[in-house]
């Protein structure tokens, strides 16, 4: 009895802990991610592409790249969007040890945090890979744990085109965190038709921190 009733405990804990959806007051709002950069071809572009349309994004950066890259961290962070942590080397958390899947999530908190100033509390597992014992670390560091409710599948690096009209024939609803990749440009041709589309709708273009 005494299992079982652990087990249903950490089957209720692990879904409340992770962000999938988040609502805010006001006009419904739609949340842009954006996973694996920075990128030193596409990141510039995308940042320009959200400036064009005046919408936030969040982006949850490989701690290798961000120390190869800190004036796009800079950058990023200078035009209002979330900077986040995704790891340091991106490796399946599931696969390390406990002291080494923290290790990741540490080492790259530190380098973003060593550029930006100021703490880093946005976290989303590579693959979106979650343990108990990694979201209770998360909880006692106060960062959030962030995972999707749409993924835009741009990692299959399809035709913008398919991206589109998955989305599309697919509404989003208010709320939704949308999944994109900033280590290749399939998603700037995507988001160059998607994102006037999703504000004729009515949404805002929000990142985690607004």
């Amino acid at each position: 009895m005494r299992v079982s009733g652990i087990s249903r405990m950490l089957r209720g804990l692990i879904p409340q802990s992770i962000l999938r959806r988040k609502y805010s007051s006001g006009e419904p709002a739609l949340y842009l991610t954006f996973d694996d950069g920075p990128h030193p071809e596409v990141t510039p572009r995308l940042l320009d592409l959200l400036d064009k349309y005046n919408a936030k994004a969040s982006f949850f950066l490989i701690g290798i790249n961000a120390k190869q890259y800190p004036e796009l961290v800079t950058e990023i962070a200078k035009r209002g969007h979330t900077v986040a942590n995704h790891s340091y080397q991106h490796l399946a958390l599931p696969k390390l040890s406990y002291e080494a899947q923290l290790a990741e999530i540490n080492q790259s908190g530190q380098v973003i945090e060593s550029i930006l100033r100021k703490p880093c509390i946005h976290f989303r597992a590579p693959r979106g890979q979650w343990s108990f014992r990694v979201l209770l670390s998360l909880r006692n560091m106060r960062v959030k744990a962030v995972h999707w409710s749409r993924d835009s599948m741009d990692y299959q690096k399809v035709e913008p085109a398919i991206i589109v009209k998955n989305l599309l024939d697919n509404p989003l609803t208010a709320g939704d965190i949308v999944l994109f990749h900033d280590d290749n440009d399939c998603c700037i041709a995507a988001l160059d038709e998607l994102l006037p589309v999703w504000q004729q709708q009515g949404f805002q273009l929000k990142s985690l921190e607004s």
